[in-house]
């Protein structure tokens, strides 16, 4: 198997279901690293940041063959904080994912429970972020295809693959007695794998998510992380309607490996506001040894906030080294500029407080380890 394929494996660690054998595996990752940022709120900082390659996870996955090739499965993963030990996602337990599923040979998989959305599950192969670039998401993670994004109450469908060609799809229940809309979600996928080639494709709606009045619904608690857009520019409203639609695709030529993405997502508001955003990102990686890789993105996004007719832009680019001393243990060093254009008033760099200016510069040199 080739190096590029262990690895893009491994960037999913704990979000694959089935097992050859029956049994239970602990497993995990543990990410860190010494980050600089230029200006946070106007001043510069140096910190020990948690995950900047895969955010730090522990997990408990199993599997019982059933026969005839069908298999039940499980997994219970939690998040935590490297930095202090704190429990992730709101304090949650299993906060990652927890859900248990049947898997046919012939009829594919059902999954039920708290789990990622299908924009991460489709996509995040064609974000240099998931690849190599540690927090250099799109601007706020607008699109939830930065694997930090989950849904409660969720129920989920994956095809068997067709030549290459699999669809899935979910939908995550709102809970509310008399209102079946209230903060529940929806999505669609679909992607094709031919030799050195991948696509993808989805579709996600999210309904009042993190609604006051339903903490009970598919959205709740840790929607918008360190995102400028869960609120309306204007007064704060928060989002009644959010919609994501998103295709991506990579060949590899060899050692080089080269990926597009666009992205396409709609806020409504709560005041009848509404801020729509493109994402168009363009990655190249290139293994420069087997243990060497090293990648280079350049990501841009713009808006348009209706109805005052504003149009804000970013521009963004990603640099990054990783250097894997083994399969399980790797060492990074990751650049990451973005700067605001048009009506665009700030910088803000994912999981960083944004700048007091319209550029942003953060760099972080640390190391992960998976068991």
């Amino acid at each position: 198997m080739k190096r590029s394929a262990i690895i893009a494996t491994s960037l999913l660690l704990g979000c694959s279901a089935a097992q050859a054998e029956s049994g239970v595996n602990l497993y995990g990752l543990i990410s860190t690293g010494i980050l600089y940022a230029n200006n946070q709120n106007g001043h510069s900082q140096v910190q020990l940041a948690n995950g900047p390659m895969q955010t730090p996870r522990w997990g408990l996955r199993g599997t019982e063959e059933l026969g005839g090739g069908n298999t039940a499965f499980f997994t219970l993963e939690g998040g935590f904080a490297i930095d202090t030990g704190t429990l992730s996602q709101g304090g949650r337990l299993f906060g990652r994912q927890a859900f248990i599923g049947l898997q046919s040979q012939e009829l594919g998989t059902v999954t039920l429970g708290r789990q990622y959305d299908l924009p991460a599950a489709t996509l995040w192969p064609y974000e240099s972020a998931t690849q190599f670039a540690a927090f250099g998401s799109h601007i706020g993670d607008s699109d939830n295809v930065f694997n930090t994004f989950r849904v409660n109450n969720t129920i989920a469908y994956k095809s068997p693959s067709y030549g290459g060609f699999q669809v899935s799809g979910m939908f995550s229940l709102g809970e509310k007695p008399g209102d079946f809309k209230s903060n529940n979600a929806f999505s669609f996928g679909a992607s094709y794998k031919a030799g050195d080639l991948s696509l993808g494709m989805a579709y996600e709606e999210l309904n009042t998510p993190n609604a006051a009045s339903n903490q009970s619904g598919a959205v709740v608690g840790d929607y918008g992380f360190s995102s400028p857009f869960v609120t309306s520019p204007t007064n704060g409203a928060k989002v009644n309607h959010q919609r994501i639609f998103g295709a991506g695709g990579a060949y590899q030529f060899g050692k080089v490996g080269t990926s597009l993405l666009y992205t396409n997502v709609r806020f409504d508001y709560l005041d009848n506001t509404h801020l729509t955003l493109n994402n168009a990102e363009f990655s190249l990686t290139d293994y420069i040894t087997p243990n060497l890789l090293v990648g280079a993105a350049y990501i841009f996004t713009w808006g348009e906030y209706q109805p005052m007719s504003t149009t804000p832009q970013w521009h963004q680019v990603n640099l990054g080294a990783d250097y894997f001393l083994s399969k399980r243990t790797d060492l990074f060093l990751v650049g990451i500029y973005q700067r605001a254009a048009g009506d665009a008033k700030f910088a803000q760099i994912y999981t960083l407080a944004p700048s007091s200016t319209k550029s942003q510069v953060a760099a972080v040199v640390g190391m992960r380890h998976k068991f």
